[in-house]
């Protein structure tokens, strides 16, 4: 029973603590209290502070748009609690003030830290690089969000810059931003087979030869695999990516760019990823997701992606060997500039001239090169074959909503 009563006794005391008073009460209530314990005037008081009526009242309101130091010194000594504590209380209170006020800012703050805004203006996607309202809707018409700050839940793990010249990564964020949306929008039914994969790789390459239409009865292959597959534009020219690679819903995705203008480059990005689907996936699904980006000489991006355990090499060198391998590149040689016999002997290995052209560019072309052999590189058709993807919509900036519903409809994606 004694013990009861020191409880109760210590609850009532804590009640009416001079420390429990100042944290249960606003700064007008405890500026209220004071008064009315020193039995003086709101006057009085504003005499004792050096305040007019209209400071005051801003001030008790949180309504004071600039407030210095010497004010807070003045009033914490006037209601006789700790400066600390009445700055803490002020700013409760500001917030509750100007609370739209201040998420216009965080908005903005926000926009300037995650959008790269002149080059969004530069492709076309915003008007301005001063109207945040306008720039606001725009992103969230685009990606579908409800709130600007949804943008920050694709976040890129294993991205670093270079001594040499800071990655721009708030454009790439802004890719794999769309890459993520519109997965999300590709819901795939069938679980992932990796047999089924490993079966169906042998009839892959033969499927390049049909430029406009190869790359989509792929696509509704591997989606029945479980994979899913999308293309989604660059955007902008200091993103050095030429797909990535990532876990949905515990299934392999794959997005791949128009990296370069060349037809093959596509196709050896889409065996350079299932590659890593392959033999890499354990990993991927412990990193969440591994880009793949262009390694070459002249690529002076300064991105570096480091995905530990991921040899890009070897995934590299098995897409050029899958494709066309060296000992067929030596074969060929003498005959490079016989456009009819290159013909021939690609259709006879099922796979297209251009592979066997662009492949010869990387291990021996020059300037001149690619000049003498720009022909041969399906330009029509291959605008076509992404335009299955929606590639058109996406560089048009269409809501992405629009995008997928379009593109899924073309690949018979989301039907078992």
């Amino acid at each position: 029973m004694n013990n009861r009563h020191k409880d109760v006794d210590k609850l009532l005391n804590r009640l009416f603590s001079k420390d429990d008073r100042v944290n249960t009460f606003q700064i007008k209530e405890l500026f209220e209290q004071r008064i009315e314990y020193l039995s003086i005037t709101k006057n009085q008081a504003c005499k004792i502070l050096d305040w007019d009526n209209k400071t005051l009242d801003a001030f008790l309101e949180g309504d004071s748009k600039k407030i210095d130091f010497v004010s807070i010194l003045k009033m914490s000594d006037f209601l006789d609690i700790p400066h600390d504590i009445l700055i803490e209380k002020y700013f409760d209170l500001a917030l509750d003030s100007y609370n739209e006020s201040i998420e216009l800012t965080k908005k903005r703050n926000f926009i300037v830290n995650y959008f790269d805004l002149p080059s969004l203006k530069k492709i076309g996607f915003i008007k301005s690089i001063n109207d945040f309202e306008e720039i606001e809707d725009r992103i969230n018409s685009f990606f579908g969000y409800d709130s600007i700050f949804e943008h920050q839940k694709h976040h890129i793990d294993g991205v670093f810059s270079s001594a040499k010249r800071k990655t721009n990564h708030r454009n790439l964020q802004f890719w794999y931003a769309a890459v993520k949306e519109s997965i999300d929008r590709t819901p795939n039914p069938y679980e992932y087979d990796r047999e089924g994969l490993i079966d169906y790789f042998p009839k892959i390459r033969w499927h390049c030869m049909d430029v406009e239409n190869g790359l989509t009865v792929v696509a509704q292959k591997l989606f029945k695999l479980g994979i899913t597959l999308i293309v989604v534009p660059k955007y902008n020219q200091d993103v050095h990516i030429r797909a990535v690679t990532f876990s949905h819903g515990g299934k392999p995705c794959i997005a791949l760019t128009k990296y370069t203008q060349f037809y093959p480059t596509i196709w050896f990005a889409l065996v350079h990823e299932l590659f890593h689907v392959l033999y890499d996936w354990e990993i991927i699904l412990r990193e969440k997701q591994h880009f793949s980006i262009d390694s070459s000489k002249d690529n002076q991006s300064g991105l570096a992606i480091h995905t530990i355990g991921i040899d890009e090499d070897e995934a590299d060198n098995f897409a050029r060997q899958y494709l066309f391998p060296d000992e067929k590149m030596k074969a060929i040689l003498p005959h490079i500039h016989n456009s009819d016999y290159i013909e021939e002997f690609a259709r006879l290995n099922h796979v297209h001239p251009s592979l066997i052209y662009v492949f010869y560019l990387w291990d021996y072309g020059d300037s001149k090169a690619y000049g003498r052999f720009n022909r041969f590189f399906p330009k029509e058709d291959f605008s076509r074959l992404l335009n299955n993807f929606s590639f058109d919509l996406y560089d048009n900036f269409k809501p992405l909503k629009v995008v997928c519903q379009t593109r899924n409809k073309n690949l018979n994606y989301n039907t078992l």
